[in-house]
């Protein structure tokens, strides 16, 4: 688990990033403020803007956290600092890039907060609602979804991580990952008790129906 204490110290950093970032935005310098997202992303993360926006999700999280655990430092400022390109492509009406950069962007937030859930309890700046808000009138990718469905449990919203599934599912209903992680998340539900299944806004009698509709993708 990360120190509270330098996620604090993070969050004032991004904080006063993304101040500067605003004022050029407000007076149109979206070119200089390009730059500076780029100069960040090379102090930061060693990477430059072009870089980073080669590379899938999936190929992004695995240089960005070379060991094969999640970097969560790398991770935020990736995360905060795409946000910055893609509302600055935003106000440009530039909505292929900024989809692309949000969509980044979102992945791995998910990847810190499913590592780490205490980053949650910290304004960061930057927030997996906002950005599903500047992606909710596209289709997100079947790796974004998975990540959103471990998301919603962990937040115990189970409603909504069932949705998710099922949502993935439609993508690929065969798909027998997904099903299988459906399988061991139906599992754990019925380990709850009846208050958290409510909580979650999930009845037992949902969760034996969402089993059922599974073994019938088998």
């Amino acid at each position: 688990m990360i120190n509270k204490d330098y996620i604090l110290r993070l969050a004032e950093q991004f904080g006063r990033t993304l101040a500067i970032l605003l004022r050029l935005r407000e007076r149109n310098q979206h070119e200089e403020a390009l730059i500076y997202i780029d100069d960040l992303f090379l102090k930061y993360l060693g990477l430059t803007s072009r870089l980073i926006n080669s590379l899938s999700e999936e190929k992004l999280l695995q240089t960005l956290s070379p060991m094969g655990v999640v970097n969560i430092h790398a991770c935020l400022w990736a995360a905060v600092l795409l946000k910055g390109e893609g509302d600055i492509y935003e106000a440009q009406e530039n909505s292929t890039e900024s989809y692309y950069r949000y969509r980044k962007a979102l992945s791995l937030l998910l990847a810190a907060l499913l590592h780490d859930p205490t980053i949650a309890e910290t304004d960061l700046y930057i927030n997996v609602d906002e950005l599903l808000s500047k992606l909710e009138e596209y289709e997100l990718p079947l790796l974004l979804k998975q990540q959103l469905f471990a998301y919603y449990e962990q937040l115990g919203n189970y409603a909504k991580a069932e949705d998710t599934l099922f949502d993935a599912l439609e993508d690929d209903e065969r798909n027998l990952t997904l099903i299988q992680l459906g399988e061991a998340f139906y599992q754990r539900l019925l380990l709850k008790s009846n208050a958290d299944l409510a909580a979650g806004n999930l009845s037992r009698e949902e969760v034996h129906e969402g089993i059922a509709q599974l073994k019938k993708r088998q």
